[in-house]
């Protein structure tokens, strides 16, 4: 059941001028905020009635303006305030350095406002390098691709003035390579783990020499991407009274800096007022957060001395409980930059677009799938191939992106977003290898031992290893059962999932649905431990938009599904870990293909279609937005105000 739709007759939008400034209500609410109870940010609002309208924003990522007005014209104007809506996806860490709670881009859009990555992912809507906004000119490398000099570029201030140097570089390896195991986007074997060592020959420079000779590209995109210089000045310290400098020069001290660095981030109160998170070298300085509402004020950072300085004063991000508080406010006027849920995209657009508003889906470089646990209970059943290929079979991505998404969306068979025009989408992976066919399903399972038992669930007749048995581990008589752990809050991923449950049924899998809220689906993790395993065979997040690794720009997928990944759900294939080391490698696409092939034939997760991050709503006035950015992350600086 969805929310209902808004009642009334809709009132026209609130213009502004330069400045607009808005307020909590006095519960501390965001403007147009309801009481409804909180859920995932991308828990779209949806719909389970079927419509056939395909839009021609199809099939395109850069999320161009479906009306006039959306592009960069116009004269930009100094200064100004914009509005910013997230969903209920609160912003609670401010930490550079990322947890699996808060590896989000949601929480990333504000803290890498405040401190940039060394090399910035996602060009625009392209996936590449933005080497202008970069803090560090393109990497050098020699002797055979094992040594990286990296220099950085002129002029950078911390905004207390100290300039930028190699030493926040390498207060930030220190602390990274001694708490690696606490950062999410950690994948065993790879950054930092290939790096033999660093030297800093200058305050500008430093050099890094690599365990082994690495494709060039794989080492800019997807490791140096993950650097972010750090203010050594003022966080190399254990506490607040003790004098900051070299505390992290030993595995010790930076152990006891990064408890020390996590235990203040974890006071939200703070956040506006602490010393630590005053101290920045990005273009925006958080001045105003309400840990309540989760409600953030960024502004120019007039000590700021890197490119693309910001032409907006300020921008407030609102987080809104539910996405009806946050149509609410955008219908009323009092949000800039907002978005619509699947649910009111066909009924809104029209009005929105007559009301000063350019609507524009953000199609990002994301990949959506269904975790499969390798590691539980259902472990032996999705273990077997044959079983991972039928699931495919199931999965009618065609009528979930023209019914349930309305059209906006893109159909995903491999682990690579399979965007138009991208170099990195290999041909094998524009083609659906597994089209949806429950008699296709059926017949693999009945071929591998399995026959209908008592109400048509499948049951296996022929145990053991044998090509046409049911798999080691698999016990005669098991049922074809697997529990699927979805985001209760999407009324829009809930007709998907009923959809999918219906077509297994008719190829006699059964899929036992279990919804959950979000809170319960973080708190089961990616990988079951093995002393107590997790309960559940299918993990499905609403719109869960999955890059390489927020950092990585080149989809290799070491992040995803090499081995001790943490969202694979403890995926493991000896094949796909050499198929994976090799794009680390050698530079060029034919590994990348190779690997991105290997893994969509082999179904290493079920590949549902990629929603659209959100289906943007901006003021026809503010500027500089469009396209939207390849990794969803917003880019600030860039927007402006016109007449």
């Amino acid at each position: 059941m969805g929310v209902k739709a808004l009642q009334g007759t809709p009132s026209t939008a609130r213009r502004w001028g330069i400045e607009m400034t808005t307020h909590l209500g006095a519960d501390g609410t965001p403007p147009g905020a309801g009481r409804t109870r909180p859920h995932h940010r991308r828990a779209w609002t949806a719909l389970i009635a079927s419509l056939a309208l395909v839009l021609s924003a199809c099939g395109t990522h850069t999320g161009s303006a479906s009306t006039p007005g959306g592009g960069n014209s116009g004269k930009p104007l100094v200064g100004g305030t914009v509005s910013y809506a997230y969903g209920a996806n609160y912003f609670k860490w401010i930490f550079p350095l990322p947890n699996e709670v808060s590896w989000t881009q949601y929480q990333q859009a504000v803290s890498w406002s405040l401190w940039p990555t060394l090399y910035t992912p996602g060009n625009g809507p392209v996936p590449a390098i933005n080497e202008t906004t970069s803090l560090a000119y393109p990497p050098v490398f020699s002797q055979n691709n094992s040594v990286v000099t990296v220099k950085l570029k002129p002029g950078l201030k911390w905004s207390d003035g100290q300039p930028v140097t190699s030493a926040d570089v390498q207060f930030f390896l220190e602390l990274y390579q001694a708490n690696k195991k606490n950062v999410a986007s950690y994948v065993p074997g790879d950054f930092p783990d290939n790096v033999a060592s660093v030297s800093y020959p200058n305050s500008s420079e430093f050099v890094i020499h690599l365990t082994g000779s690495y494709s060039q590209q794989w080492v800019t995109d997807n490791e140096l991407t993950q650097i972010i210089p750090m203010p050594r000045q003022e966080w190399d310290r254990t506490s607040m009274s003790s004098p900051a400098g070299n505390a992290a020069s030993t595995p010790a001290g930076a152990t006891a800096v990064f408890n020390f660095l996590e235990k203040q981030a974890s006071t939200l109160s703070t956040y506006a007022t602490n010393p630590l998170w005053k101290v920045i070298d990005g273009p925006w300085e958080l001045t105003s957060y309400n840990p309540t509402t989760s409600q953030v004020v960024l502004t120019a950072n007039p000590h700021y001395t890197g490119a693309n300085k910001p032409h907006l004063h300020k921008v407030i991000i609102y987080s809104y409980a539910s996405d009806t508080a946050e149509v609410t406010a955008l219908r009323s006027g009092n949000v800039d930059y907002g978005f619509v849920p699947y649910s009111d995209y066909v009924g809104l657009k029209s009005y929105l677009a007559h009301n000063g508003y350019v609507v524009a889906p953000w199609l990002a470089d994301f990949v959506q799938w269904g975790e499969l646990n390798y590691t539980g209970p259902y472990g032996p059943l999705n273990s077997q191939l044959y079983i991972r290929q039928a699931l495919q079979h199931v999965i009618d991505q065609k009528l979930y992106i023209q019914t349930t998404l309305h059209g906006v969306g893109i159909p995903t068979y491999g682990p690579v977003p399979n965007t138009p025009g991208s170099k990195f989408v290999s041909p094998q992976e524009k083609v659906d290898p597994y089209p949806y066919s429950t008699s296709s399903a059926r017949s693999l399972l009945t071929s591998h031992g399995w026959a209908p038992g008592a109400g048509g669930t499948m049951t296996c007749q022929r145990p053991g290893t044998a090509p046409n048995e049911c798999g080691a581990g698999i016990a005669q008589g098991r049922s074809l059962t697997l529990s699927l752990l979805y985001e209760a809050e999407s009324p829009t991923l809930a007709a998907q999932v009923q959809a999918f449950q219906t077509a297994a049924a008719k190829a006699g899998i059964h899929i036992a649905l279990d919804p959950q809220t979000i809170t319960s689906m973080y708190a089961q993790g990616g990988v079951c431990p093995t002393s107590a395993p997790c309960n559940w065979g299918i993990k499905l997040f609403a719109n869960w938009l999955w890059n390489y690794g927020d950092t990585d720009v080149e989809p290799t997928g070491g992040a995803s599904f090499g081995t001790g990944n943490y969202w694979g759900g403890g995926y493991h294939s000896p094949q796909a870990d050499a198929l994976i080391a090799a794009t680390h490698k050698e530079t060029g696409l034919s590994h990348l293909y190779a690997y991105e092939n290997y893994i969509s034939r082999q179904v290493a997760a079920l590949w549902f279609p990629t929603w659209a991050t959100q289906i943007s709503v901006v003021k026809d006035n503010l500027k500089g937005w469009d396209p939207q950015q390849a990794f969803g992350f917003p880019q600030f600086s860039s927007w402006y105000l016109t007449h």
